[in-house]
């Protein structure tokens, strides 16, 4: 998450709106082999699929953090370039309000030529490589994490998302605007699950909301708030985890709404990271278990690419819904 010097700058989240409980979890009690904060990933992962992840005291950590204040300073400059206003849809047919800018991973490293940038951003490229390679790192710690919690090797998930071989990995600049008038209070970006394994979101200004477990996305009593924290990443699994883990991991449906309270007067900048399974890895189940149907078996016999062109390819039906997926029930 960005540092506390960013969050003086907005209105405060209010107390009076329903919010998510959240885990939060120290990376360095993580990176020093903790058993307590490795299980309480695991019970993270399962239940929600959402946890908070504490920055504060890892030396690599403090540089993420400065990293990330400088990406929000780029993305106030570089929205309007990629993704214009409104080319999306919300679940009321309306258009979204959300702006958005993608960087590849594979271009940044090397693995393929850089994608064509603006201008602007090609300054920024040292910092944007190493914002990739701590978030990489971050990533394949949860990775090993979970898989040993698991009982698997350490390398399970890892051996799959290795940086140096092609993916769909991307960082994402977001902007969804201010909500000043009344017809603004609406859904900003539609609710979704994410397609890939691990993603790392920094945010100032709250709007994101998480579907409680086991509720109807059409119930509007059933979405929690999440409040942004200083030094905090917002850490929430995708779907290739809990394909891989048979549903025993948490995918969960989400949300951008408009932000609560007096905060909804300013525009919502993030920064994320959403990794994504190298384009050959098998998305075969790594661990026999009930959590997915037979559609999900089948797909057992599909590279991650393939598995996300079909994935892609079943959002854009108008009768698709996104549900939330595997964990505990």
């Amino acid at each position: 998450m960005a540092s506390e010097e960013l969050f003086k700058d907005i209105p405060p989240f209010p107390e009076d709106v329903p919010t998510a409980s959240m885990s939060t979890i120290s990376l360095k009690s993580l990176r020093s082999g903790e058993q307590g904060a490795a299980k309480d990933v695991l019970e993270a992962c399962q239940e929600l699929g959402f946890f908070l992840l504490d920055l504060r005291g890892d030396d690599a950590g403090k540089t993420l953090t400065q990293e990330i204040d400088h990406l929000f300073g780029l993305c106030k400059d570089l929205m309007n370039i990629f993704k214009p206003l409104g080319q999306a849809k919300t679940e009321t047919n309306v258009p979204d309000r959300y702006e958005s800018f993608v960087i590849g991973q594979d271009g940044v490293m090397g693995n393929q030529p850089l994608q064509e940038l603006p201008p602007a951003v090609h300054p920024h490229l040292p910092i944007i490589k190493s914002y990739l390679k701590h978030c990489k790192d971050i990533v394949a710690l949860i990775n090993s994490t979970l898989a040993t919690q698991l009982g698997l090797p350490a390398d399970t998930f890892t051996s799959l998302q290795s940086p140096t071989q092609l993916s769909g990995t991307i960082i994402r600049l977001l902007k969804a605007l201010a909500s000043p008038e009344a017809e603004d209070l609406r859904t900003a970006l539609i609710h979704h699950t994410d397609f890939g394994t691990v993603t790392l979101l920094a945010n100032i200004v709250g709007g994101l909301q998480i579907l409680s477990p086991g509720k109807s996305p059409m119930d509007e009593s059933a979405w929690l708030w999440v409040k942004p924290q200083p030094d905090c990443l917002i850490v929430n699994l995708g779907d290739a985890m809990v394909q891989w883990t048979g549903g025993k991991l948490r995918s969960n449906v989400h949300r951008v709404r408009h932000a609560p309270g007096d905060q909804r007067f300013v525009d919502k900048y993030s920064v994320v990271y959403l990794a994504r399974p190298e384009r050959n890895a098998s998305m075969k189940r790594l661990i026999d278990a009930d959590g997915l149907d037979d559609d999900d078996e089948e797909d057992g016999n599909l590279t991650a690419w393939e598995w996300e062109v079909k994935k892609a390819m079943a959002m854009a039906r108008p009768d698709f819904v996104s549900k939330s997926k595997g964990g505990k029930q």
